[in-house]
């Protein structure tokens, strides 16, 4: 191959190099295929004399980052985080599933011994989150929703001894526009079920999405 030659394919490669760069560049927002997405899941006691405060609105504007929400709500509580997610997602459709098995026990008998036997039986808990986006020129269009289940404190006595577990089931969602890189708070609050201090159990999600990579 002459010099001639091999600096023409040099140009032609370099030509098409930039070409394709210059495309990526331009490409639409409508092409983005996937997003990282951040979610933190919070458990919040809150008196009964805060329940009425303990809004979405108020606490998205304290949810800059997930340090200064829970910063946010341990202020209205005691607060615990449950789950945290930070992964990539395809936007068409994903699910996340965080969950584990939770012991507890379902009847107990003495032996003609003396010594008492406990049976255990185990339940499925944890946390779903489910995922479709369509990108927008503002960010995205986003449909989520977290289902959440957990055995509670209380439960309900079957026998002199054993209480059956009470298992807790809460659902949030999202269904509209969200900005990349901007925080969205979920709450849900269960003021008919209380502790043993008397407070109502709240569960606050914060999530974000983001450009994959970031």
């Amino acid at each position: 191959m002459t010099r001639l030659m091999i600096a023409v394919c040099c140009t032609a490669l370099a030509l098409a190099v930039a070409v394709g760069c210059e495309e990526q560049a331009k490409r639409p927002a409508g092409e983005l295929a996937s997003a990282r997405f951040q979610a933190t899941v919070y458990e919040t006691r809150v008196p009964e004399a805060g329940v009425g405060a303990f809004d979405s609105e108020s606490l998205a504007a304290k949810a800059g980052t997930a340090a200064d929400l829970q910063k946010a709500l341990a202020a209205c509580g005691t607060t615990k985080v449950l789950y945290q997610v930070d992964q990539t997602v395809n936007l068409a459709d994903d699910r996340i599933h965080i969950g584990k098995r939770e012991p507890f026990v379902t009847n107990t008998r003495r032996t003609e011994r003396g010594p008492a036997i406990s049976m255990v039986q185990y339940e499925q808990v944890g946390v779903i989150f489910a995922i479709k986006a369509k990108p927008t020129d503002s960010g995205l269009d986003a449909t989520v929703r977290i289902e959440m289940s957990a055995l509670t404190e209380s439960g309900t006595k079957i026998s002199e001894n054993v209480n059956a577990a009470t298992v807790r089931s809460i659902e949030l969602g999202h269904n509209g526009p969200v900005q990349l890189g901007k925080p969205v708070v979920l709450v849900s609050v269960d003021a008919s079920s209380k502790d043993a201090d008397g407070n109502a159990v709240a569960c606050v999600c914060r999530i974000v999405f983001s450009e994959a990579g970031s």
